[in-house]
């Protein structure tokens, strides 16, 4: 079965144990970590990757300490509620151990009776038995946990994300894509004026998907000043010129548009509506500034437009992979266009 398949579990567990395989019926992915020091790296890494926690109780809390069901519990409890406010998204923790209720219950908290309860009103309970209670444990956690919204949204839009990754585009893209994407789907924790805050993320995603494709000659290196209009006017088959004086800066040699008509569309509005970065020049800085903040108030501040831009974006990314696995020659590229002197 793929991973990708499964429910991801941190398993916090320092002896070698064959529940790895068996926690795989129940549709479980365990990583194993063998002391609290490491378990908790991997979390502040890779926190949303994962849907459960379950911890021996007597664990360790270094590689090199001793085992310390006081000890470990008390920290890796404060540290897993800790990551929970910082990340704003509680992953359910479960305490699996074969020590008896007098060394592990004090020491176990009452958050987990948000998602747990149930189990220890019925069976007077607050940690689960690795001899008799495992698979009752792994078929809870299959209940109880979810994937995050971050995963979800890897899923649900995986050909998007799989074509970030092939055509090499940066992290920003790929993280400014799930941030534009999440509220879409989980819509119950944002706002309409917050997610509107995300204009400039379309911007962004512009600029390093305009980036790769100067790196391959599809138009030029702009550096780390992007010029989003000129990229727009090239791929489209037209001169990039001055908006004042109308000066050829680039002439577009091949005037038949790279861009498919209705993507040459979308990018030239994005281009014109959408907020700015830091490395815009001032005039467009005056330009972008003016036209969001006065078209939002005339349809009641909605984020139907930003929503629409996010999809967009997802075609346009589609279109680059595609269009990269038969254009990645660099010098033949460069033929397109040329710098006017």
């Amino acid at each position: 079965m793929n991973e990708l398949d499964l429910l991801k579990v941190l398993w916090v567990e320092d002896e070698n144990l064959p529940y790895i395989e068996e926690a795989e019926q129940y549709d479980l992915y365990l990583c194993q970590f063998r002391c609290w020091d490491d378990a908790k790296k991997e979390l502040e890494e890779k926190y949303d990757q994962y849907s459960a926690i379950i911890l021996d109780a007597k664990c360790k809390f270094h590689v090199d300490s001793a085992d310390n069901a006081v000890r470990f519990l008390g920290e890796a409890l404060k540290d897993i509620a800790s990551l929970a406010v910082n990340r704003k998204r509680t992953i359910p923790w479960f305490v699996l151990t074969g020590g008896d209720a007098s060394e592990v219950s004090d020491s176990i908290n009452d958050d987990r009776l948000r998602w747990d309860r149930d189990w220890t009103t019925s069976n007077n309970k607050v940690y689960y038995s690795k001899n008799t209670e495992r698979k009752i444990l792994f078929s809870r956690i299959k209940a109880i946990a979810k994937k995050s919204p971050r995963l979800q949204i890897q899923e649900i839009y995986k050909n998007v994300f799989n074509a970030i990754e092939e055509c090499g585009l940066s992290d920003d893209v790929f993280n400014e894509m799930e941030d534009l994407l999440i509220p879409i789907h989980f819509p119950f924790d944002l706002s309409d004026q917050e997610y509107n805050k995300k204009y400039v993320s379309i911007r962004i995603i512009l600029e390093n998907i305009f980036k790769s494709m100067g790196k391959y000659g599809i138009i030029p290196e702009w550096g780390n000043e992007v010029n989003v209009k000129w990229s727009c006017c090239l791929l489209s088959g037209m001169d990039a010129t001055s908006k004042s004086s109308k000066i050829i800066h680039y002439e577009c040699l091949d005037k038949t548009p790279i861009l498919p008509k209705v993507l040459q569309s979308s990018v030239h509005e994005m281009e014109d509506a959408v907020p700015t970065t830091v490395h815009a020049n001032t005039e467009s800085k005056i330009n972008h500034k003016r036209i969001i903040p006065n078209y939002l108030p005339q349809v009641d501040n909605s984020s139907f437009l930003l929503k629409s831009y996010t999809f967009q974006l997802c075609d346009l990314i589609l279109w680059y992979n595609n269009y990269l696995k038969d254009h990645k020659n660099i010098e033949e590229n460069k033929k397109k266009w040329k710098k006017v002197q």
